[in-house]
């Protein structure tokens, strides 16, 4: 969907390809409405068959309260739950919404845990709040009496957003106050990446990803090699696969992601399979 990003993001995102129009027969129209930028549940069907994966986790996020979107975040959540339903076998939608928005977003919840079932929520800090604070008490209290699990961006944002927000270390508090509920720190935390590691080896509940790491390939695989030797020798139980689709899509497909992750020899098949599902099948309880 492109109606559920402000249009501040949409045209920072767009404005280097409309400078290309200066060197070539390309332009873009960075008003024009686009409901869809190829990102639908049939697409994300075809990317996963493609990389031979069995199912996906969807995660929306809520940027409403930045700067209004074209639509509102009610409807943008039941487009995704609605476009995933169906493809049952394949997908697993998560919920997105900005905890600020206090007994709205506990609504929210309770809506499409009873209507789809949902398994988790996504949360971006970097829209303007801290994890460790106080009003964000009772929205945690709701993820954790409904047993969902939470996925939290870390690491670097969009331009017009705060990274700030998104550091690992304001979680703590979270994993220590709400022990049952799995947190999933994307990104392998960014650029504090060595607090994510830690977090996950110190708390039983905190979980990560390597989704974005496939940003380095076109440039620099070794070091996205590294990274995933890191995740092997010191969390190989608390990392799963990711790829932020569609965002590195254009430069490189998740599929030749799949492939890297399985083919290069950053470790032992066994760790791979943790990594490659059976990591997340144990945060979801698949």
């Amino acid at each position: 969907m492109r109606d559920h990003l402000p249009s501040n993001m949409v045209r920072m995102y767009l404005e280097p390809l409309q400078a290309l129009k200066e060197v070539m027969d390309w332009e873009v129209d960075i008003d024009d409405v686009w409901p869809e930028y190829g990102a639908t549940a049939p697409k994300l069907v075809e990317m996963l068959d493609a990389g031979e994966v069995d199912k996906a986790v969807v995660l929306p996020i809520d940027f409403n309260l930045v700067e209004r979107a074209r639509i509102d975040v009610e409807e943008y959540n039941t487009w995704v739950f609605e476009s995933c339903a169906a493809y049952p076998d394949r997908t697993i939608p998560f919920i997105g919404v900005d905890p600020r928005r206090g007994e709205s977003a506990l609504k929210m919840l309770d809506h499409f845990t009873s209507r789809y079932n949902a398994r988790g929520v996504k949360v971006y800090p970097p829209t303007g709040w801290y994890p460790n604070e106080e009003r964000i008490r009772a929205f945690y209290d709701r993820v954790d009496d409904l047993g969902l699990v939470m996925v939290t961006h870390a690491g670097a944002a969009w331009t017009s957003l705060d990274e700030r927000y998104a550091e690992p270390w304001y979680w703590k508090e979270f994993l220590e106050a709400y022990p049952d509920t799995k947190l999933v720190i994307a990104h392998l935390g960014g650029k504090w990446r060595p607090q994510a590691l830690e977090l996950c080896e110190r708390y039983p509940n905190c979980y990560t990803d390597c989704s974005a790491l496939q940003g380095w390939l076109p440039s620099d695989p070794g070091t996205a090699e590294s990274r995933l030797r890191e995740i092997a020798a010191r969390i190989p139980d608390k990392a799963s696969f990711g790829t932020d689709y569609p965002l590195f899509d254009l430069g490189y497909p998740s599929s030749m992601w799949v492939d890297f992750v399985r083919n290069r020899p950053w470790a032992d098949e066994n760790t791979k399979a943790k990594l490659l599902g059976g990591n997340m099948r144990k945060v979801l309880g698949i």
